[in-house]
């Protein structure tokens, strides 16, 4: 399939904003018309602009599925000159039995010292090319845990790890 990504996006904006200027000089339409196509057309480039990166697989802050395959991870760690505050980035598989393959998502999630240690254990395991099975427990309100703690103490997700079985083949 032929796709233009980013530069097909731009390219019919351009011509959509070119089409409308030459409307907007040659038309005998009142100005209170000419205007109302203006402020649209830019009400749709904000819109698409904002909309956009989740079509490009930045991580969502959505909240990730409750059981999942452990592709990796990626720490940021906070930073007390800047303010910045620390994120770590998981790349997770939904799996609704271990025979399933859907698409890896990215997933962010608040900083805390709890995760972070767990992190690095299955990051060990990762290496060790020993899959890993992800578990958030109650995890209809991670994302909404997170935002509703306060910045004086850290609130951790609750998430398990587990070493997935290989899998089994059938004999010849």
């Amino acid at each position: 399939m032929f796709t233009l990504g980013v530069s097909g996006l731009i390219a019919a904006y351009i011509l959509t904003a070119v089409l409308l200027l030459s409307i907007n000089l040659y038309s005998n339409w009142s100005w209170k018309v000419k205007a109302g196509t203006i402020i649209i057309t830019s009400l749709f480039y904000i819109i698409t602009y904002i909309s956009y990166p989740e079509l490009l697989g930045w991580p969502t802050p959505d909240n990730p599925p409750e059981r999942s395959r452990l592709i990796a991870t990626h720490v940021e760690q906070p930073d007390k000159i800047t303010g910045a505050e620390g994120s770590i980035y998981i790349w997770i598989t939904r799996i609704d039995n271990l025979a399933s393959s859907n698409p890896p998502r990215a997933f962010r999630l608040e900083y805390s010292n709890d995760l972070h240690e767990k992190i690095v254990n299955v990051n060990s395991k990762l290496d060790k090319n020993i899959a890993q099975l992800v578990e958030f427990e109650d995890h209809d309100n991670v994302i909404d845990e997170l935002r509703d703690a306060p910045r004086s103490g850290q609130k951790s997700v609750n998430i398990k790890f587990y070493d997935l079985p290989d899998p089994m083949f059938p004999d010849k």
